[in-house]
């Protein structure tokens, strides 16, 4: 497939994080200074001509009206201009800085942009969208936890690897307002697992591109038509724009949403060898406001004889919306596990069953999710107002060990479940078991019994 010579590879990416525009320079003469720092009481107006004084006719009534009207205006006047110092400066302490240090503050500035408004948060979920009600037993963990981050794993661009040239923003109108997820990475699909977002739209929607580049057709019909500009990939959209074409980040319209697009817009990011990154990760996302502060929801654990432990879990979000349908809740970002004894010592490292900081391998799908998961499906949204996944994982026996591998002694143990999102929150949730025998050869795993005594 020929592109053209002079467009720029994909997955131009730098591990700095965001670059800063060019900053505002702002200079003051020394003058200019010391009336800045010095309080509104202090600063000299300039020399005037001696003038010759007048005689004092006035009563000391007269005095006094005088000096209570200047307290009455002036004194609010002062206190109206300090503020505006204030504010113009950030706070009392920079107004004071000395010159060097405000001129080394950075002003980021996007190109072509306005201010961006403040994201408009929503309130939580309705819990009509929740695939189950949550328990009482969800916690907030502890320092005693000791939990790592969920995105350093030490892969290549779990963070930062910001695309360079992307302008802070999203691909649809309006560009600096937050927008509803449907569907983040690594979620079940038919054949595949999911690429990238889905964002929340109306059918017909323009597309826009978030970062300069020229623009290449993958495919332009069918259901899964795309055009790829650069890092990123804009799926179920019908182009308007041709192989080539110099794309504008907000000012090029990439594509429409296709009037079977199902309410949403795919969009996935790339590196320069093809591979799919988060486009949610911290010091690379382009999408921008987003703001995430509702935690993981954990179900259930189901321990199983053979030492397999099944959990359900979704993700609900603060900020929702309504177009034909509902925003749905999202599946974990994160799953892992951690045995405890009855002092509350860890007897085991931190087990993951999920760590989505990259596009797994379809070939996983099996040792991730239960074969009861499912995704509502295409046809949900296009003909209901709600649509509730079943995100049901293999805490223990999938990619994170059985109980029965861990060689445990027999006792009494607390299993401690933590769930993360894509916004690093995360959330715990533990079960009680007692195990009855040890398992000393790994071939003989029906010599384990395990009693769940609370969860």
């Amino acid at each position: 497939m020929l592109r053209s010579l002079d467009r720029r590879r994909p997955g131009a990416l730098t591990p700095m994080g965001l670059q800063a525009s060019r900053p505002l320079r702002l200079e003051f003469t020394a003058a200019a200074y010391q009336a800045r720092a010095a309080p509104p009481s202090a600063v000299v107006s300039p020399a005037r001509p001696a003038a010759r004084e007048p005689r004092r006719t006035a009563p000391r009534a007269l005095l006094a009206v005088c000096v209570a009207l200047a307290a009455a205006f002036v004194g609010p006047a002062l206190g109206h201009a300090l503020i505006r110092a204030v504010h113009s400066s950030g706070s009392a302490q920079h107004a004071a800085a000395p010159p060097q240090a405000i001129r080394q503050a950075p002003a980021l500035v996007h190109e072509r942009s306005l201010p961006a408004p403040p994201a408009a948060i929503s309130n939580r979920q309705p819990k009509d969208v929740y695939p189950f009600r949550p328990h009482g037993h969800q916690r907030t963990p502890t320092a005693a936890d000791a939990l790592p981050s969920f995105y350093t794993d030490g892969l290549r661009c779990s963070a930062r690897c910001r695309p360079i040239g992307a302008i802070a923003g999203w691909p649809l109108r309006p560009f600096h307002r937050q927008h509803a997820l449907r569907a983040g990475l690594n979620e079940l699909r038919d054949q595949s697992l999911h690429k990238g977002l889905d964002i929340q739209a109306r059918d017909g929607a323009r597309v826009y591109a978030i970062q300069p580049g020229r623009a290449h057709i993958i495919q332009a019909v069918g259901a899964d038509s795309r055009v790829e500009v650069d890092n990123f990939i804009y799926w179920h959209v019908i182009p308007r724009v041709s192989e080539g074409a110099l794309v504008r980040p907000y000012r090029t319209v990439v594509g429409v949403l296709k009037p079977h697009a199902f309410g949403h817009l795919h969009l996935s990011e790339v590196d320069a060898a093809g591979a799919y990154l988060n486009p949610l990760r911290p010091g690379g996302r382009v999408l921008t406001p987003w703001v995430d502060t509702e935690r993981p929801v954990i179900g259930r654990p189901r321990f199983r004889p053979d030492g397999t432990v099944l959990v359900r879990a979704f993700d609900p979000q603060s900020f929702h919306v309504h177009t034909t349908y509902e925003t749905p809740v999202l599946a974990p970002a994160g799953l892992a596990y951690r045995v405890f004894d009855r002092r509350g010592r860890p007897v085991t490292t931190l087990h993951w069953a999920l760590r989505g900081t990259h596009l797994l391998p379809y070939g996983l799908t099996r040792r991730i999710y239960e074969p009861e998961a499912r995704q509502p499906g295409f046809s949900c949204f296009a003909t209901r107002a709600i649509c509730k996944p079943n995100w049901d994982y293999n805490l223990a026996g999938g990619l994170a060990p059985r109980l029965t591998g861990l060689f445990l002694p027999a006792g009494r143990y607390r299993l401690s479940i933590y769930a993360w999102d894509w916004a690093g929150n995360v959330t715990a949730r533990d079960a009680r078991f007692t195990i009855s025998s040890s398992v000393l050869n790994p071939h003989l795993r029906r010599a384990l019994t395990l009693t769940v005594v609370r969860g």
